[in-house]
């Protein structure tokens, strides 16, 4: 009863756009996992070859590959001499045959010499195993003694007559050569001039079925607004776009549906997709990456900043900073010092301020108590000629700053405050002690950064 019940659920979810989301997903599945087959072909064939036979007899007119006539006429060659010459012949049984040995030695001679001018090896990408051939063979006949100058010359004397050598060395070609030229081909060329390739007829009906998604999901993002203009669903499906140009050269780009299809898996509610194992453990090591990456900037970072403190190139960089801007910054302190003089509010405020100290002035100090005045005369006065005063200066120093003269003389305090400011942070105690705590700062950082989170033993100890 419960499976029936997760049928019928099952079932429910599945929703035609669910449907249309699930087939296409697992045509780009199929379709990337040919376009990577079909770019690793050639560099997987010797493997094909010797261990999957039959996905070359497929797959090898797809790309227009044929049996090479002339190492294949060689290994017909050898195969006849094998035929002949078995392992254990001696020179007396192959001398009655030396009219038929002969002429295919001679032959065998021919081709190796058009090898070495035509290097047929070379169009099917298997040159190392041209020279691994060589190799073997030259290993051979420096085994019987005897030492070639050149390639051709040791060919020349590996098929030369010797009935007491003969059987070894075709022993040898056969364990050590024969798959070389076995799996070594021809590729003809197209009416274009370009090499053979039918892999277009594979990817036809993959790119008709992506078309018509592509321009039925552009119709319907339009038709339901899903963009502000209608020319952007284009420009945010792009891949999609250049994947369905009918080129061979705009097929990688199809390799990136694969992040489409991760996104489609994950939206589907049908897949585990996003929180399976494959998924943790990539995301995991991402971000163990992520994090060694940035730690080693950072550190970078600060061990440099440090360096610069220590050698108090940051004097420097102060100076340069603030210099520049030392006018500025005086211009603009006499502005605010000239707003609040004149800002009503403020002033009240200060007053209010000038009134409690003046209160506390009148009960503490010693000289206001030896007058020889009640205190409910002197309070008042003290208080009336601090406000006086306060006023006074306030309105004078407004004033003055209205004028011309005024604000260039309050301008050129502030100028030498910033510089003293400066002064403080470049040299003496304040320096030292700034410096001191920079370099403090740096190294908690540095440590902290040092440690690898991502090898913590527990969530807390990696928040920690």
């Amino acid at each position: 009863m419960g499976l029936l019940t997760r049928f019928r659920a099952f079932r429910r979810r599945l929703t035609p756009r669910l449907l249309w989301d699930l087939l296409m997903v697992y045509l780009a599945t199929i379709n990337v996992g040919l376009i990577l087959f079909d770019l690793t072909y050639l560099w997987l064939r010797p493997h094909y070859f010797r261990h999957l036979p039959v996905v070359t007899r497929i797959y090898d007119p797809v790309k227009g590959i044929e049996s090479h006539p002339l190492t294949s006429r060689y290994l017909e060659l050898t195969d006849e001499l094998t035929a002949i010459v078995p392992p254990t012949s001696t020179p007396e049984d192959l001398e009655p045959r030396r009219g038929e040995i002969e002429p295919r030695l001679a032959e065998l001679r021919v081709l190796s010499r058009e090898m070495l001018e035509d290097s047929p090896f070379e169009r099917s990408g298997q040159t190392r195993a041209f020279n691994a051939v060589k190799a073997a063979l030259g290993t051979e006949l420096r085994i019987e003694g005897l030492q070639p100058r050149t390639a051709g010359e040791g060919f020349e004397l590996y098929w030369s007559w010797d009935a007491e050598r003969l059987p070894a060395r075709l022993a040898r070609f056969d364990s050590q050569a024969r798959r070389h030229f076995a799996i070594n081909f021809y590729r003809a060329y197209d009416l274009g001039g370009k090499l053979t390739d039918h892999f277009w007829l594979i990817d036809l009906p993959f790119l008709v079925i992506f078309t018509i998604e592509f321009y039925t999901g552009w119709f319907l993002a339009v038709r339901r607004k899903t963009y502000a203009k209608w020319f952007l669903y284009p420009i945010l499906n792009w891949y999609d776009l250049l994947g369905i140009i009918p080129l061979r050269q705009f097929r990688l780009f199809r390799l990136i549906r694969i992040g489409s299809i991760y996104v489609r898996l994950r939206r589907s509610e049908l897949t585990s997709v996003g929180d399976d194992f494959i998924t943790r453990t990539g995301t995991y090591i991402y971000n163990i990456i992520a994090e060694e990456i940035s730690d080693i900037v950072a550190l970078r970072i600060l061990s440099e900043t440090a360096e610069e403190v220590r050698d108090g190139r940051h004097k420097q960089i102060i100076r340069d900073t603030v210099e520049p801007h030392r006018d500025a910054l005086a211009n603009e302190l006499t502005v605010r010092t000239r707003d609040v003089l004149a800002n009503a509010d403020l002033r009240q405020q200060a007053r209010g301020f000038l009134d409690a100290n003046l209160e506390r002035a009148v009960e503490s100090a010693q000289a206001l108590r030896r007058l020889p005045l009640p205190d409910r005369v002197v309070r008042p006065l003290v208080i009336y000629i601090g406000q006086a005063v306060f006023d006074s200066i306030a309105d004078t120093m407004a004033a003055t700053l209205e004028s011309e003269e005024g604000r260039e003389a309050l301008q050129s305090i502030l100028a030498q405050t910033v510089d003293g400011l400066v002064d403080g942070l470049t040299d003496g105690e304040l320096e030292r002690i700034a410096r001191e705590i920079s370099l403090a700062v740096i190294e908690e950082i540095s440590a902290a950064v040092s440690v690898r989170k991502w090898a913590q033993p527990d969530e807390a100890a990696r928040l920690e």
